[in-house]
């Protein structure tokens, strides 16, 4: 069974010139399955701060119904993830909750990032605590404007930069802060292969050894009992972009059991089989591969495979 935990459906009434049309296609994501040999795929969204304003109290609970709905009409292809703010306040918490216990979806999405606030703060303390109770994964994706978005307005830098940034740094913040000492039931998934985490655990780890050298800087709070690396490997990474070698060093870093297909399909609209030949160019076992590309997702969000 092969599972895409990384893909993006919106409602159509979301609709906007700028938005890529692809998301509102939900046929046509289906029909992209069935070529790419894709069996289902994992939908969520990132977009709390809407092009035209739109309430984002009213962004997670519209989402939340559209993935219900959808997911109950394509039980066999699609699995909506429910959509959450970390700092959104009780009303939000009320509707991830709805959306996780009533509405059974499996999973949530949050941004790396809102409005520059990020996972460390503590106004998202009761969030992480919610998702704790619940018992479910946590996919944390970058969102539309990151930190230093004002110096990659050209070639596409804040997606091909500014978002896997985002996520790093959000992470590592929320690691070296104590986040999974506080919190070490927490199953995240990273996307785009964490970022730049899995080549990390050295620098982070030297940074762990020297953290009372003043030269370097100040370390505060010092929290963790142990080294960063090992909070890294507690992480998920999902394999989104396109080049094996990194996916590899995913591997090496967190383990073979700590990674998940995904494409970032449709608003990345590269073809579905081009991101599962990624997976078959890896040098790990077929058994390996096979994890990779749905076994890992089974377990993790409690499918039957």
């Amino acid at each position: 069974m092969v599972i895409d935990c990384h893909a993006h459906l919106a409602p159509k009434s979301w609709l906007h010139p700028k938005s890529p049309p692809a998301i509102f296609n939900i046929e046509g994501l289906i029909e992209e399955q069935q070529r790419g040999g894709v069996d289902l795929t994992v939908f969520g969204n990132n977009w709390i701060r809407t092009p035209d304003g739109v309430d984002p109290l009213g962004v997670v609970k519209e989402f939340n119904e559209f993935a219900a709905e959808v997911t109950a009409k394509h039980p066999e292809h699609l699995l909506g993830l429910a959509c959450s703010i970390p700092f959104g306040g009780d009303e939000v918490l009320k509707e991830t909750e709805k959306a996780v216990r009533d509405y059974a979806l499996k999973g949530i999405m949050v941004n790396s990032s809102v409005n520059g606030e990020y996972l460390d703060s503590p106004r998202a303390v009761p969030f992480f605590e919610l998702v704790t109770e619940l018992d479910v994964p946590l996919f944390v994706h970058p969102p539309r404007v990151t930190i230093g978005n004002e110096k990659m307005e050209i070639f596409r830098l804040p997606e091909m930069l500014g978002r896997p940034f985002d996520t790093t740094l959000s992470l590592t913040r929320f690691i070296l802060t104590g986040g999974l000492e506080k919190f070490p039931k927490l199953k995240i998934v990273a996307a785009h292969v964490g970022g730049a985490l899995p080549m990390l655990p050295g620098r982070l780890g030297f940074g762990y050894e020297l953290r009372r050298d003043m030269s370097f800087g100040p370390w505060e709070p010092d929290v963790l009992t142990r080294p960063p690396a090992s909070y890294i490997q507690q992480l998920y990474f999902d394999t989104v972009c396109l080049h094996p070698p990194a996916v590899m060093c995913a591997v090496q870093t967190i383990g073979v059991d700590h990674v998940l297909f995904g494409s970032d399909f449709p608003p990345v609209p590269v073809p579905l089989k081009r991101s599962v030949d990624v997976i078959h160019a890896l040098s790990v076992s077929d058994e390996d591969k096979q994890k990779i590309l749905g076994g890992n997702a089974v377990k993790l969000l409690g499918l039957s495979g």
